[in-house]
């Protein structure tokens, strides 16, 4: 870039007083004895991060449609700053059902009912948000959902010794099982990183992926799809040399399902020496987990999900125990 003529390389600073982040936790459950193996859990489950890393452009001009629109420190082209600015609030309700053994069952059921938010979920971009500022002289507008947040999350794992006991002709079997269900984790719509539609410049820490559109309506489906997950209509390209009004994380992805169930058989050969087959099943209804859609205003693809996480898989496995 020429201003006007060659700008040196991005420059990154500290913080002059940076300071170590810390995070608090605070918590009050409720247990109730169920019988003699069995108890039921409920509770509230907080925490708060303070002084978190983040880093935003402190040489990014105000936006403007003029070519070329300098900086305001027209030396230096993006000015990265490290800062301990970030913040973060978790609030969840907890639900635990637990029961030891009993009758070769065991068994371990929780619900998590949560809002986690932030202004800066990593230092680095990840899937979903870039997690740098659009506008970096307002980073309280970047205060959102955090990329992790998941509002429902249900899972169950057990173990059940099959009702063969010692000395019948099918003993030594058990099953195992984990089952996850939850709901998906936000993402943040944004412009093509080629496209500097703000005219304020890139940021080699904002992966040019920081300028995000105008949001005109809801753009949630009530009958979302891979080829069309989120309303692609409910978006638009912002005037030249302006910033999007769509906040970040403002779309849920898809959720998640998966059943994982074992079949493990032990048979004795002699003393000290034992034979174990497994059979394992990995997503046994082979529901497809999709991954996060293409966010990109102007890409051929915008709003489409292309690809998913692994399918159905079945292994055996023979081990000998001695």
């Amino acid at each position: 870039r020429f201003f006007p003529v060659q700008l040196p390389s991005s420059a990154l600073a500290y913080q002059r007083d940076l300071r170590s982040p810390y995070i608090q936790h605070w918590n009050l459950n409720v247990q109730q004895k169920l019988g003699r193996t069995r108890v039921l859990e409920a509770g509230y489950v907080g925490s708060k991060g303070t002084r978190l890393l983040s880093a935003r452009d402190i040489n990014q001009p105000l936006p403007s449609p003029r070519d070329p629109n300098p900086r305001p420190v027209p030396q230096f082209d993006d000015i990265n700053i490290l800062e301990s600015r970030s913040n973060s609030t978790y609030n969840a309700f907890q639900a635990r059902f637990q029961q030891r053994l009993d009758s070769g069952l065991s068994l371990l059921a929780s619900y998590t009912c949560a809002r986690s938010l932030d202004d800066a979920s990593s230092f680095f971009s990840s899937a979903g948000d870039p997690n740098f500022p659009q506008d970096s002289s307002n980073t309280h507008a970047e205060h959102a959902r955090s990329n992790f947040d998941v509002r429902h999350r249900v899972s169950l794992a057990y173990s059940y010794d099959l009702p063969f006991g010692r000395g019948r002709l099918w003993g030594g079997w058990q099953t195992y099982g984990l089952l996850s269900f939850q709901t998906g984790r936000p993402f943040t719509v944004a412009l093509l990183s080629e496209f500097d539609n703000s005219n304020t410049g890139r940021s080699i820490l904002g992966f040019g992926a920081n300028d995000r559109p105008h949001v005109l309506r809801d753009p949630r489906l009530s009958n979302p799809t891979p080829d069309r997950w989120f309303d692609t209509t409910a978006f638009g390209l912002p005037p030249r040399g302006s910033f999007g009004n769509a906040g970040r994380n403002i779309v849920d992805g898809p959720g998640y399902q998966t059943v994982n169930l074992s079949l493990v058989k032990d048979t004795a050969v002699r003393e000290g020496l034992t034979v174990q087959f497994r059979a394992e099943a990995f997503n046994l209804l082979n529901r497809p987990n999709l991954d996060l859609p293409d966010i990109f205003l102007g890409s051929p693809s915008f709003g489409r999900i292309s690809s998913a996480q692994a399918q159905r898989r079945l292994q055996f496995g023979l081990k000998v125990l001695f």
